[in-house]
């Protein structure tokens, strides 16, 4: 009899296992079918010009697309090809962000408009997959998310063949179930790009172009989900280009025992940045907010001291793993 209970035991563990399997394999590669967003690039200057400002100071997109062998020289400013190749070499596998180039092979020059818009938005790929969730920028207003693409399609083609994502078995049960859906705007965006330096614009530029809460907000280490508290910094959060040296992004609300922002005035903040980056390897995207204007950086300011103030000390702002 307990023979006959452990190999019923054995054979159902082993149809869940089976089914378990054949569910996660079935979920890689979903298709959905998202809309396409009415826009379409522009030949103005102006749009092209805040284009460039919201790819290459705001959003920084160089950070993660930008050319793997000048790094360095992204870091001090350059805008170079954003060619893609850097891989996030994590617990759920190596995902490598893409070529945005216009090239038509490798990069984006061979997608609609409407596609970068849907992708950008919408969070699904030209093949009409799920995106990962590392480029969030789904409440870009109508209006910069014409002028990001009006000012990517007059970027030079670079033919860089990008290898596609490697999945661990983590990274293939994440994708299935925790990421399978593609991640949409939470809110309709806005139309019309706000300005200024008012709460709306900088609530604007942190939540929905800047990203600030991205790095400031602890992550779980497998699934990379937003775990701590929004603004209250994060700890283990490896440099680019050297995942030994290990950085603490800072609690930036205004706490004022243990948030930068409760012991900065708005002339500080708007100081601090345009003196651009100190410590040498900061992932801090210095070289793109030191260019912002000073409406858009007060704008910024005003915003974050609306933020609940959070109670958390995250230590130096660089603690060296070596």
């Amino acid at each position: 009899m307990l023979r006959k209970i452990l190999l019923t035991l054995v054979g159902l563990m082993a149809l869940v296992i089976v089914a378990a399997v054949v569910f996660v394999a079935s979920r890689q590669n979903l298709k959905f079918d998202a809309p396409f967003p009415e826009v379409a690039a522009s030949t103005d200057s102006a749009v092209i010009a805040r284009g460039h400002y919201v790819v290459r100071n705001v959003a920084n997109c160089a950070q993660c697309h930008g050319d793997t062998t000048q790094f360095a020289a992204a870091q001090g400013g350059a805008d170079v090809p954003l060619s893609g190749g850097f891989t996030w070499d994590i617990p759920p596998g190596q995902i490598r962000a893409r070529n945005i180039t216009s090239d038509v092979e490798t990069g984006i020059g061979g997608f609609t408009d409407g596609a970068i818009a849907r992708a950008l938005r919408h969070g699904v790929g030209s093949d009409g997959r799920a995106l990962l969730p590392f480029m969030e920028m789904q409440g870009l207003s109508d209006e910069d998310l014409v002028a990001v693409i009006s000012y990517l399609r007059t970027q030079a083609p670079v033919h860089n063949v990008v290898p596609a994502h490697r999945y661990t078995l983590l990274g293939k049960v994440v994708k299935a179930t925790v990421l399978a859906n593609p991640v949409g705007p939470s809110e309709a965006p806005p139309r019309e790009t706000p300005h200024g330096p008012t709460v709306e614009n900088g609530r604007y530029l942190v939540e929905s172009v800047g990203l600030c809460w991205a790095c400031h907000t602890q992550r779980d280490d497998n699934t990379g989900a937003l775990v701590g508290p929004r603004f209250g910094g994060a700890t283990g959060f490896k440099e680019p280009t050297d995942p030994a040296h290990v950085w603490a992004p800072p609690n930036i609300t205004s706490d004022p025992a243990t948030g930068r922002l409760g012991k900065m005035t708005e002339d500080d903040f708007v100081g601090r940045l345009r003196v651009g980056r100190i410590l040498p390897g900061s992932p801090m995207p210095w070289q793109g907010l030191q260019r912002m204007s000073d409406d858009d950086l007060r704008a910024m300011y005003r915003y974050l001291k609306t933020v609940p103030p959070v109670s958390r000390d995250v230590g130096p702002p660089v603690a060296d793993a070596k």
